[in-house]
C-alpha cells in the first residue's frame, strides 16, 4: 500500500537517493539545483547539485533555485499522478518560486517520490 503522507513520500525518496546510486547520478545530472518542497508550512531541501543528491528537513544553507509550495494532499496526488503538475499550478494548488524552467523538469522528481513498483 502506497503512503498516503507526503512526508512519508519525502522520506522514501530520500532513502532511494542514499542507496540507488544511479537514481542520484541521473536526477543531479538533470536537475544540478537545489530545490525547497514547502508542504503544509515544513521545509525540505532537496540537493540535486552534481556530486550531491540528499533529501533533508529544514530549509536550505543556501538560497534555493527553486521553492515549490503545496499542501499535503495534493503532493500526495502529484507524486500519485493523480495531479498533474501544470494542471495544479493553474489551479493554484502550487506555487512555484524560482526558476520556471527548473520547475518544467519536475517529472523525474516526482516519480522518483512514488513508492517503487513492486518487484515479483
Amino acid at each position: 500500500m502506497a503512503p498516503q503522507k507526503a512526508s512519508e513520500l519525502l522520506e522514501g525518496l530520500g532513502k532511494r537517493l542514499e542507496s540507488e546510486e544511479e537514481l542520484r547520478k541521473s536526477l543531479c545530472a538533470s536537475i544540478k539545483s537545489v530545490v525547497v518542497f514547502v508542504i503544509d508550512k515544513e521545509e525540505w531541501t532537496l540537493d540535486l547539485r552534481p556530486g550531491q543528491g540528499s533529501l533533508s528537513k529544514g530549509s536550505p544553507a543556501e538560497k534555493a533555485d527553486l521553492t515549490l509550495t503545496i499542501n499535503g494532499a495534493n503532493f500526495v496526488q502529484l507524486v500519485n499522478g493523480k495531479l498533474g503538475a501544470q494542471q495544479a499550478f493553474f489551479m493554484r494548488k502550487l506555487k512555484i518560486s524560482g526558476s520556471m524552467g527548473l520547475a518544467m523538469k519536475l517529472q523525474p522528481i516526482l516519480d522518483a517520490a512514488a513508492e517503487p513498483s513492486a518487484k515479483l
